[in-house]
C-alpha cells in the first residue's frame, strides 16, 4: 500500500495562531495531510508505482463555497510518495478534495468547473499513457476539526474507472462421433487484434465529485480495438488491462469482444483472417466504478460455454470464462 505525505508547514499560519489563540474557531491553522491508496485502489491501472513527478491536485471548502485554496498543485518529486507542495492553512470545519492526475492550474478549478475531458481510445491506452486517465479521487468532508489538536488528514484514494483484463485460451479440434475433425482448433498465437465493440470511448472526470462517466453526446458508441504482430498473445497469459469509463450497454445492443485471426492451411498457407465473437456478460447490464473485470476467453469455431461470474474489488476482480466462437459459417475456406 503507497502513502503518500504532503507536508504544509505554514509559518505564518502558527504565527496566527500564537497571536490568536483566544479563537480557536476562527485562527489559521498549519495542516498536515497524508494520503494513501486504499485496499480498492491498491496499484494505479497499469500497475506502476509512483513515478519522479506525479502531481495530485487539492482544493478546501467552508460549507458549499471553495476556499482560496482551490486545485493546489502537489508533487512528488522523488517518485517515493512524500509530496509536497503551497502550505495548507485552514478555518474549521472544512472539507477537502484530492484527486489525481493534477490538471490545469493552481488557484483554478481544472478543466470546466472542475470536470476535466478525457478519452480512453486505443492511445491512451499504452503503460506511459494509463496514468494519464487512471483517476484517483477522495474527499474528507467536514472532518477536519483542528480546535482539538488534529492536524492531520488523511485521504483515501479509490479508483472512479474501471479496468478490464483478458486472458485467451486455445482450442483442440472438435470432432464428430465417428471421430472425425469438423472443426480446426485455434491458437491463440494467430491472434492479430481484439476489439470491444459498443463502448463509450469519451467522457468526463469530475474532480469536485469524483464522478467519471462517458458523454452521452458524442457520437454512437465505439469500438476499442486493440492490434498486436501475430504471435503477440500466449496461451492462458493475461494481455495488457484496459482503462474504460464506468457505463451501461448501449440502448438494443451488447458489449461484445471480436477477435481476428490470421491463421493458415496445412500447407503453411496463410487464409483469409479469420473473425469470431462473443457477448460480454456485465451485472446489470453496466461497467461499474472502481472494479476490474477479468474475461478468460477460449478461441473456438463451435459451441458456446459461458463460465461462473463473479465480482470482487479492484485488486481482486470480476471474473468470467467464456468461449469466443467463429462469426459466420465454420466451414468458410480455412475452417475445415
Amino acid at each position: 500500500m503507497k502513502k503518500i505525505f504532503l507536508l504544509a508547514a505554514a509559518t505564518l499560519a502558527l504565527a496566527a495562531c500564537d497571536q490568536n489563540n483566544e479563537n480557536p474557531d476562527t485562527t489559521p491553522v498549519a495542516v498536515k495531510i497524508s494520503a494513501t491508496i486504499g485496499e480498492s485502489a491498491v496499484t494505479r491501472a497499469s500497475g506502476t508505482s509512483w513515478a519522479k513527478g506525479d502531481q495530485i491536485g487539492i482544493s478546501s471548502f467552508v460549507g458549499e463555497a471553495l476556499t482560496p485554496f482551490v486545485n493546489l498543485r502537489y508533487t512528488t518529486q522523488e517518485g517515493n510518495g512524500a509530496f509536497t507542495g503551497t502550505p495548507l492553512f485552514f478555518y474549521k470545519p472544512m472539507t477537502l478534495t484530492a484527486y489525481y492526475p493534477f490538471a490545469g492550474e493552481e488557484g483554478k478549478a481544472p478543466g470546466t468547473k472542475g470536470i476535466i475531458a478525457a478519452d480512453t481510445k486505443i492511445d491512451k491506452q499504452s503503460a506511459e499513457n494509463q496514468p494519464k486517465i487512471d483517476f484517483l479521487w477522495d474527499t474528507r468532508k467536514d472532518k477536519v476539526d483542528f480546535s482539538v489538536s488534529k492536524d492531520t488528514v488523511n485521504f483515501v484514494f479509490s479508483h472512479k474507472m474501471s479496468k478490464l483484463t483478458f486472458t485467451f485460451l486455445k482450442s483442440a479440434a472438435t470432432t464428430n462421433n465417428q471421430g472425425v475433425v469438423i472443426a480446426k482448433g485455434v491458437d491463440v498465437g494467430d491472434m492479430i487484434s481484439y476489439s470491444i465493440e459498443g463502448l463509450g470511448l469519451v467522457g468526463t472526470f469530475n474532480t469536485a465529485t469524483g464522478v467519471c462517466a462517458i458523454d452521452e453526446n458524442a457520437e454512437a458508441r465505439d469500438t476499442l480495438t486493440v492490434s498486436f504482430p501475430k504471435g503477440t498473445v500466449k496461451n492462458e497469459v493475461a494481455q495488457p488491462s484496459l482503462i474504460v469509463f464506468p457505463q451501461t450497454q448501449p440502448d438494443g445492443g451488447n458489449f461484445t469482444l471480436h477477435i481476428t485471426t490470421s491463421e493458415t492451411d496445412d500447407d503453411g498457407k496463410t487464409l483469409p483472417d479469420q473473425h469470431y465473437k462473443c457477448v460480454l456478460p456485465f451485472s446489470d447490464n453496466a461497467i461499474k466504478p472502481g472494479c476490474h473485470y477479468q474475461f478468460t476467453i477460449q478461441v473456438t469455431k463451435v459451441g458456446l460455454i459461458v463460465g461462473d461470474i463473479t465480482i470482487a474489488k479492484w485488486e481482486s476482480a470480476r471474473e468470467w470464462s467464456g468461449t469466443a466462437t467463429i462469426d459466420g459459417d465454420i466451414f468458410n475456406t480455412g475452417n475445415k
